[in-house]
């Protein structure tokens, strides 16, 4: 039972460092992504971004439910 609410917590941590950052009007988690040099364009690093932040939502609801 520990070990479920330990992956709820770390994953409700997660999924908030993830969307917290991404606003309408600035997203500095894009900027930082693109920054970082991994990506080699602007979309590339804006479509990696959407997958990681729609795959912990789903994730986390998944958790939630089962």
């Amino acid at each position: 039972m520990l070990l479920i609410f330990h992956q709820r917590f770390i994953l409700a941590f997660l999924t908030l460092f993830i969307l917290l950052p991404q606003t309408p009007k600035e997203n500095s988690l894009l900027a930082e992504f693109y920054e970082s040099g991994l990506f080699s364009n602007y979309l590339e690093a804006s479509t990696i971004l959407k997958i990681v932040t729609f795959s912990t939502i789903f994730l986390f609801f998944l958790i939630v439910i089962l």
